[in-house]
């Protein structure tokens, strides 16, 4: 209980406290601190605590059922004798056989937990999922514009470079015109690249439900601790207990049950009871001990309720009053007293054929829903493999087209130091290079997304799986390293990359320590 009640605590400190984030965040501290914050997780965990509340109380009903009961008669009228009764017992009831129907509540109870819990994984994997596609989409945005920054800076060192040879007489008129046309296009581009970048920040903001005027900054070097593996070195095989199929299977099994329910309401409650206590006609401390067995039979037959209920009681001395349900109270002396009692309520349950019906409804609902289910996951898991597979393969079609671009822009270099192109021509090369480096980045996260849904399909860590993994030290990518090369003046120098040192370790967070697939 102290563990729910820390967690609650420290639910509620992040949900009403604002967050200040220190340092650069990687993917798994969004993650984190997304989940953490995130109000409907924090409800569904609440939630959750009311099934052990609800299994106790059917549980409960094992017990025998304890009361005392007072009753008292005074009568003091004019020409009649006075008349002073008390009795006090003690009752206690049980509850023989219930032809299993109690039983069969708490597996309803136990499958509804179930049903929650799978619930609340569908909707942790829906935060996780859209925490990291934002996540994505900024990291892509920062680079882009980053790459944007850098082709300013050396637009605008290439501009001051024009104005003076174009002072000088040196660039024809023609090609002047042309950059300003260029440079139009350019710097359109860079302000939808800032704006895009902006958005993408609240976006990502918003998934981890923190409050636009969060100051938060993601660490670099996102595509030096992800390792990308072919698709096509590994089979597939679909995750029987994905939530969306678990839980569809425990709704087909809580319609069963219902209807299990409804087939045997025909048999009998036996109820056992009992009494033991004293009366009297002369006030406090009273004199008589009574005491008795209760025997009763309820049962439903096709609509028809039947009851009926037999007690036997003792009176030591005196007399005494015997209540008989429908009869009121009768007086009685000492020794053995006993009643008999039935009633059968002809067709008194008017809506059983209903409540037939909507049961068979509901069970051919419930396996509708789970051969549905079992069709759509293995139909997304299929289409997820064929878009992976197509966007891997383009994604390495376009690193080596983007080398070969890269390599040919160096001898445009080349070319234009020694003056043997224009700068024209030069710049169309450097814009064929920065072209092809949105394209690649396009690539390459469309395959970290629809990687991660597969993932999430298959049941399998997001952050260690067979398409990609989140390595806890960085590395030299293919990608970073085409980046890194474009930044240096010289192609040739190779530069150091710097990036976080060792990945966080957090949990998986897709389950709850109890939880398992």
């Amino acid at each position: 209980m102290w563990y729910k009640s820390w967690v609650l605590c420290f639910f509620l400190g992040f949900l009403f406290d604002p967050m200040y984030a220190e340092g650069k965040l990687l993917w798994e501290d969004c993650i984190w601190i997304g989940m953490e914050r995130n109000g409907n997780l924090g409800l569904e965990q609440i939630r959750s605590e009311i099934f052990p509340i609800l299994t106790k109380d059917k549980w409960k009903q094992y017990l025998p059922k304890l009361g005392v009961h007072y009753f008292g008669i005074f009568s003091k009228n004019q020409e009649q004798i006075d008349q002073e009764y008390r009795d006090v017992r003690l009752q206690i009831q049980q509850l023989l056989y219930d032809g299993g129907e109690t039983e069969r509540e708490k597996q309803k109870i136990e499958i509804r937990r179930l049903i929650h819990s799978e619930e609340k994984k569908l909707l942790r994997e829906k935060v996780f999922k859209s925490i990291s596609l934002s996540y994505f989409n900024s990291v892509k945005q920062n680079l882009v514009e980053s790459i944007y920054q850098l082709r300013s800076e050396r637009f605008l060192w290439e501009e001051k470079k024009r104005k003076k040879e174009s002072e000088l007489g040196l660039s024809p008129k023609g090609d002047w015109e042309w950059r300003k046309v260029w440079e139009v296009e350019f710097q359109s581009k860079k302000i939808h690249s800032d704006s895009a970048k902006k958005l993408a920040h609240l976006e990502l903001q918003q998934a981890m439900s923190l409050e636009p005027g969060t100051n938060i900054v993601l660490e670099r070097g996102l595509t030096e601790r992800i390792r990308l593996f072919d698709p096509y070195l590994v089979k597939n095989s679909a995750d029987k207990n994905h939530p969306l199929r678990k839980k569809a299977r425990l709704q087909m099994e809580l319609a069963e049950l219902d209807q299990e329910s409804l087939e045997n309401d025909w048999k009998p409650k036996l109820i056992l009871g009992g009494y033991v206590g004293k009366n009297g006609n002369t006030g406090f401390p009273l004199q008589n001990e009574i005491y008795g067995l209760s025997f009763g039979v309820q049962a439903n037959l096709g609509g028809t309720s039947f009851q009926t209920n037999t007690q036997n009681g003792i009176q030591s001395e005196g007399n005494g009053i015997q209540r008989i349900p429908g009869y009121g109270p009768q007086p009685v002396g000492p020794g053995e007293n006993s009643f008999q009692s039935g009633s059968i309520g002809l067709f008194d349950d008017i809506g059983r054929n209903k409540k037939i019906f909507d049961s068979k409804m509901s069970l051919l609902q419930a396996k509708a829903e789970w051969q549905q289910s079992e069709i759509l996951v293995l139909n997304q898991i299929q289409s997820s493999e064929i878009k992976l597979n197509e966007i891997y393969r383009k994604y390495n079609l376009y690193l080596e087209s983007t080398k070969s671009i890269l390599f040919q822009h160096r001898l445009k270099r080349e070319e234009l130091n020694q003056e043997i192109i224009s700068e024209i021509e030069y710049l169309k090369s450097e814009e064929e290079v920065f072209v092809r480096f949105e394209i690649l980045l396009d690539h390459y996260f469309q395959y970290l997304t629809t990687a991660l849904d597969l993932v999430l399909l298959l049941g399998e860590d997001p952050f260690d799986n067979r398409y990609y993994k989140l390595e806890s030290k960085t590395f030299p990518s293919d990608l970073t390293m085409i980046i890194e090369h474009w930044k240096q003046d010289d192609p040739l120098k190779s530069k150091k990359i710097i990036g976080p040192k060792t990945k966080k370790a957090y949990p998986f967070f897709m389950e709850d320590p109890y939880e398992t697939r």
